[in-house]
C-alpha cells in the first residue's frame, strides 16, 4: 500500500514506532486511498451521468448504462493488467476497483431506475434495460478483460 514519502522516511528513521503502530498508520492510509478513490470514482459518474442526459435527454437511464458499461470495461481490463505483465500492484489494484469502481458504478441506480420503468407502465423498456446492462456488462468485462491481457500481455 501507499503511504507519503514523508511519512515513510518517519516511520523508516524513527525505530521507536511498534509494529501495532506501523500497521494502524498503514490502515489508516489504506482507507485515505480507498476514500480518494471513491470519490473520484462518485464525481466520475455524476459527470458522465450529467452528460448522457445532456445529449439523449432523460427518457431513458443511458447515464447509468453507460456508466456501469464503462466500469464494467474498466474492471475487466484492471484485472488482466494486473494479472499480466504489467504487475499492478494489489493496493492499487484494490483502490482502482473497490474505490473508483465502487464510487463509480451504480448497481443500486441501476435496479431502482428498472423498478421506476416498471412502475411508469414501460415494462418492456424496463426489461429491455435489465436484459441489456446485463448481457453488455457482462460482455464489457469480457472485453475489458481481453484488452488488458493483449496490452499487458
Amino acid at each position: 500500500w501507499f503511504l507519503p514519502p514523508c511519512l515513510n522516511q518517519i516511520v523508516v528513521s524513527n525505530h521507536k514506532l511498534s509494529q501495532v503502530a506501523l500497521e494502524i498508520l498503514m490502515t489508516f492510509s489504506h482507507a485515505i486511498w480507498l476514500a480518494v478513490g471513491g470519490g473520484l470514482g462518485t464525481l466520475s459518474r455524476v459527470l458522465v451521468i450529467m452528460l448522457a442526459v445532456r445529449l439523449c435527454g432523460r427518457d431513458f437511464p443511458w447515464g447509468t448504462f453507460l456508466v456501469n458499461l464503462c466500469g464494467s470495461f474498466l474492471f475487466g481490463l484492471i484485472v488482466a493488467f494486473g494479472r499480466g505483465r504489467m504487475n499492478v500492484p494489489a493496493g492499487l489494484e484494490t483502490i482502482l476497483l473497490v474505490g473508483f469502481l465502487g464510487g463509480f458504478t451504480t448497481y443500486s441506480s441501476f435496479a431502482f431506475q428498472s423498478y421506476e420503468l416498471f412502475q411508469e407502465g414501460r415494462p418492456a423498456l424496463a426489461g429491455a434495460y435489465m436484459v441489456g446492462t446485463t448481457i453488455c456488462g457482462l460482455a464489457a468485462v469480457w472485453v475489458g478483460f481481453f484488452a488488458g491481457r493483449f496490452f499487458a500481455g
